[in-house]
């Protein structure tokens, strides 16, 4: 049975994703169909593919995952980037197919991508308006039904690549930014563990936020009291910072504050 997962900014409000959705088994009767993350907020591309990174991983081989969020900047940045939301790709990555558009998907989710790279042929220009519905429920049908390459996409090596997770290390601290924030607050990190120990192992450290203070690696939510800060390497290996909030035991950060000051960086001084 194929399955099928949708990243997009679509939401549930409108009919739209309804539409692609009904589609999809119109065309693939047997097929699941899997929200990823279907209410992603409006154009944010970054957030997109964190979800998508995420979520590939614990989906079985030949799973089809349809990325759907243009990236969207001013002239200049599109222009430098050679970003083009209207050319469509597929590649094989970790054994499972991602189709999405020639917007830096594939080095975004991993910096080490090294994989063959299509891009997707399509009859009618005007399928660009709505090309989740209209081109990749095609493609969709084509990979499932083992239609040969050539008849839909051709190679290339001339796509997009955009860089997220990258994280910088100085003799005085390491710099990361912030991947995702979640819908409890909490703000993921693109620190992993290996560059945390490699740079600072078991050094001191800080990390200063407008919301609070850490100096210290925890184990989980529940190793510190309600209100405070807490920073420990989540199930997916990220460095996560969040405060232990006292509705429910959720955690929680005051998002305000964070869209106040506007974090997208963590820097973590090194005290030796």
């Amino acid at each position: 049975m194929p399955i099928i997962t949708i990243t997009t900014d679509l939401g549930y409000r409108d009919p739209y994703l309804a539409m692609v959705k009904g589609i999809l088994y119109s065309k693939i009767p047997n097929v699941t169909i899997v929200d990823l993350a279907c209410q992603v907020n409006k154009h944010n591309h970054k957030d997109g593919v964190f979800n998508l990174m995420s979520g590939l991983t614990y989906f079985p081989e030949n799973t089809i995952h349809l990325f759907a969020i243009k990236y969207l900047g001013d002239k200049k940045s599109l222009a430098n980037r050679d970003i083009d939301n209207t050319r469509y790709l597929m590649t094989k990555y970790k054994n499972q197919y991602i189709v999405c558009p020639d917007n830096g998907v594939f080095h975004s989710m991993d910096k080490t991508f090294n994989e063959p790279v299509y891009q997707l042929y399509f009859e009618n220009h005007i399928k660009h308006s709505f090309y989740l519905r209209d081109v990749f429920t095609d493609i969709a049908e084509k990979i499932v039904n083992q239609v040969p390459l050539s008849e839909y996409c051709t190679p290339i090596d001339d796509y997009c690549k955009i860089f997220y997770n990258e994280c910088y290390a100085t003799p005085s601290n390491l710099q990361g930014q912030v991947l995702y924030v979640d819908d409890f607050g909490n703000l993921i990190t693109n620190i992993t563990k290996t560059e945390f120990d490699k740079h600072i192992g078991n050094k001191k450290f800080d990390i200063s936020l407008p919301g609070g203070h850490v100096d210290k690696l925890f184990q989980t939510y529940d190793d510190v009291k309600v209100g405070d800060m807490v920073c420990f390497f989540n199930s997916m290996g990220y460095l996560e910072i969040a405060l232990y909030g006292d509705e429910a035991g959720k955690i929680v950060l005051n998002r305000m504050m964070f869209e106040k000051y506007k974090i997208d960086k963590v820097i973590i001084e090194i005290n030796d």
